[in-house]
């Protein structure tokens, strides 16, 4: 007799027993451990070796609460069946009685589970723990080894599902627009788009195919698909598609194998939240050639995911019906092959065949529509087929390609330095429709690449500042859907001539004064003036500006400009004239200030003048080396401060006073009144520090230079002088050291000279030949030895 094992009872014969309600099941035999080949003697030994564990077990506070439980309901049992049959259990004759008994009752509930697997697992032939938990509750009176041998009949074995990315690692925006261009190419998956066609393919834990290729899903090999395309012609939609995973991989870092994996996988989950059977989802799989077992196992994954719709339609005709009720055509299309009885798959076809003749009629008119330039026509019928098949991938890409209605009413017309280009907008196009202008010379571009683009965004106006004056140019607007096709263009025609824009005129000193903006391929801007009684041509300084001195005091002005540009044939066109009203009356010219004079103060300025008679106002301004500035003061606030006082810094600088006078209609200025105002002169200072020679007499000093403005060459002189007076000049005393050099600010100049023996009280005072350099002394107790 083989040895009791307490781990392998429980894993066996216990745990299996979780989550069960109601009886136990019958079958004693696994129960007790018992085997029917036991004679007398080792039977009683089993079993009391199995009492012992049940009783040890139903105590341990090791054990879990459930365990402990199981126990003590064999216990329970235990008790009775000794009631009723006594000694006879310490005989084998009576299990394998009771065996062949059992066997024979509970065929018919293996049997049914039998089939059930079948049905439900079958195409798949896998099963998850929880599912299979399931079954052993509903089935609760066979042994866990029945339900075995059930699984195995049934061609089903357990599986545990594997993790599956949930997100693709693209913005949704990308994603969704990669999946589109696989559509568009025909491909099932990004593995077929960067080796071409496989006939196996293996992704979940790694990626492997048939043929082979050893660059895998790496940036290696969408270098290399890249460069395979480039060497073909054709294929946009695999281009841009490329384009995108290159990207994704090179600046993202995205996994192209969990990416590949999980578009494999979106359309799987999107079939089973419309409640397709288990055999359409392996069905898609096989499509894009994953592996048949892998296939299996990433079916029963996506099973046990969490967040569908709701539970499989029923089989048969029921379940055909209800999913053409949802529009899940498709699916009912494969559906049809697991029907087994022969009057209801005729019915089944019957209405499948309805249904996708309808899907048909609609596709056709849909296609009719498009050609006629009816977009929303083929937009409504493509719309109706797809709630006939939601599951549909081809009819969903259809709808991508149907644009929308062009745009209406497209205008052109110049605007500031360019062209401004509106459109109207129909009622079919959507929230986010994106609108693409594009330019081209001569004649409206025929497509959105025929031409330069001007815009593309969601805007309904676009102003084109590009294109060249005195050309004839098409503009077209086409609109499309995010990620769909673009529609067919709208456009309108315009000779590019802008005219003058910003037009600002000013009366002052006797004259208008005028300024303006105009496209710089302007080669001239004709001014006209009338008073309405006669027009009369205007000189301009330029193209942007004149100064009309022509004019009467107190009569009004309309001023007429016109921009010429010259065509490529050399022959010139005018643009539209633009008329601007003088709204201030030209005044009487106002005399300049006079007796313009300053006085400097280290950096600031104090300016004075005479005030023309009128003038109430003084504008002045400066221009010098530490800056420039304007400022505006009325004739009390200088009669207040004494003059005008300006903080210019201490070079050069440039002043302008011009006078204002306030008129009826406007305002005079005079012509500005200009001086030259020459710098502050550079001051140097300097320091003095004496070192005595105590017992032979005499000594050093040292003599410190510093300047507040450059000083390219400056020659200063060191002078001692015997008395109790301060030296006035280099010859009230002897000359006993000299410096020469450039001085510049922040950098001191030193120099040490020899001071000879002298009576005290002396001085040591500095005098510079340069001219233009004031000399600035030290105090006193420097300059004086005592």
């Amino acid at each position: 007799m083989a040895p009791f094992d307490p781990k392998d009872y429980e894993q066996e014969v216990v745990r299996p027993l979780r989550g069960r309600g109601g009886r136990l099941p019958d079958d004693l035999v696994s129960r007790y451990a018992v085997r029917l080949d036991f004679s007398d003697d080792e039977l009683a030994e089993r079993i009391a070796q199995i009492r012992s564990h049940w009783n040890k077990s139903a105590q341990s506070t090791a054990k879990s609460t459930f365990v402990r439980s199981v126990y003590k309901a064999f216990l329970r049992e235990d008790e009775e069946l000794r009631r009723e049959h006594g000694e006879r259990m310490l005989r084998i004759s009576w299990w394998r009685e009771r065996d062949a008994a059992r066997t024979g009752s509970r065929r018919q509930q293996v049997d049914e589970l039998v089939a059930m697997l079948h049905a439900d697992f079958g195409d798949l032939g896998l099963i998850t723990s929880g599912q299979l938990e399931a079954m052993r509750e509903t089935f609760s009176l066979l042994a866990p080894e029945e339900v075995d041998r059930a699984l195995e009949t049934a061609g089903v074995r357990l599986s545990t599902p594997v993790e599956l990315p949930r997100a693709s690692g693209l913005r949704e925006t990308t994603y969704r627009r990669l999946k589109s261009l696989l559509a568009d190419a025909e491909m099932s998956s990004i593995a077929e788009l960067l080796h071409g066609e496989l006939t196996s393919l293996r992704i979940l834990t790694a990626f492997a195919s048939t043929p082979a290729h050893p660059a895998g899903l790496t940036a290696e090999a969408v270098r290399q698909a890249i460069d395979r395309e480039n060497r073909r012609s054709g294929n946009q939609a695999v281009r841009e598609a490329l384009g995108i995973l290159n990207t994704a991989v090179t600046s993202d870092g995205v996994d192209l194998r969990r990416l590949t994996l999980f578009h494999l996988l979106d359309d799987v989950r999107r079939h089973h939240d419309n409640r397709a059977p288990a055999s359409v989802l392996l069905r898609h799989l096989r499509q894009a050639k994953l592996a048949e077992s892998e296939a299996r196992q990433a079916v029963v994954s996506v099973l046990g995911e969490t967040g569908g719709r709701g539970p499989a339609p029923p089989p048969g005709l029921p379940g055909v019906t209800e999913l053409l009720r949802d529009g899940c055509l498709v699916a009912a299309e494969q559906a049809l092959t697991g029907i087994t009885d022969a009057e209801e798959a005729e019915s089944a076809r019957r209405l499948v065949e309805r249904q996708g003749e309808r899907v048909r009629e609609l596709r056709s008119a849909a296609h009719r529509a498009l050609v006629a330039g009816e977009e929303t026509e083929a937009r409504q019928r493509l719309l109706q087929a797809a709630a006939l098949a939601t599951d549909d991938d081809r009819i969903a890409a259809e709808l991508r390609r149907v644009p929308p209605p062009p745009v209406l009413e497209v205008s052109a017309q110049p605007e500031g330095t360019g062209v401004r280009v509106s459109w109207r907008v129909p009622a079919e196009h959507e929230n986010g429709t994106v609108y693409r202008v594009v330019r081209r010379n001569d004649r409206v571009p025929a497509d959105p690449a025929d031409g330069e683009v001007v815009a593309e965004d969601t805007a309904t106006v676009a102003r084109d500042t590009g294109a060249r004056a005195g050309v004839r140019v098409g503009y077209a607007v086409f609109a499309a859907q995010e990620q769909g096709a673009w529609s067919r263009p709208a456009g309108a025609r315009i000779e590019v001539l802008p005219p003058v824009h910003g037009v600002r005129l000013r009366a002052a000193q006797g004259a208008v004064e005028a300024s303006w903006k105009v496209h710089p391929d302007a080669i001239a801007v004709d001014v006209r003036r009338s008073d309405g009684s006669r027009e009369l041509p205007v000189a301009t300084t330029d193209t942007t500006s004149f100064r009309d001195t022509g004019t009467t005091p107190g009569v009004d002005y309309t001023y007429v400009l016109t921009a010429r540009y010259r065509r490529s044939d050399g022959t010139e066109a005018s643009s539209e004239p633009v008329r601007a009203e003088s709204t201030s009356r030209v005044v009487p010219a106002l005399p300049p200030v006079s007796g313009l004079e300053f006085r400097r103060f280290d950096e600031e300025l104090l300016l004075s003048w005479v005030w023309p008679e009128r003038a109430g106002v003084a504008e002045v301004m400066w221009n010098g080396t530490a800056g420039s500035g304007r400022h505006r003061l009325t004739r009390q606030e200088y009669q207040a401060s004494g003059g005008c006082r300006l903080r210019t810094g201490p070079g050069p600088v440039r002043v302008r006073v011009s006078a204002v006078a306030a008129a009826e209609d406007g305002a005079a200025c005079s012509a500005p009144t200009e001086i030259d105002i020459q710098g502050r002169q550079p001051h140097v200072g300097y320091t003095v520090e004496r070192r005595s020679r105590p017992l032979v007499g005499g000594g050093t000093a040292r003599i410190t230079l510093t300047a507040d403005q450059p000083v390219p060459a400056c020659t200063v002189l060191v002078v001692a002088a015997q008395g109790r007076v301060m030296p006035l000049q280099p010859a009230d005393g002897q000359v006993i050291g000299r410096v020469e050099g450039e001085l510049r600010p922040g950098r001191p100049v030193e120099t040490t000279v020899e001071v000879p023996k002298l009576r005290r009280p002396y001085w040591l005072r500095c005098f510079t030949e340069t001219a233009g350099v004031r000399l600035v002394d030290p105090p006193t107790a420097q300059l004086k030895a005592t």
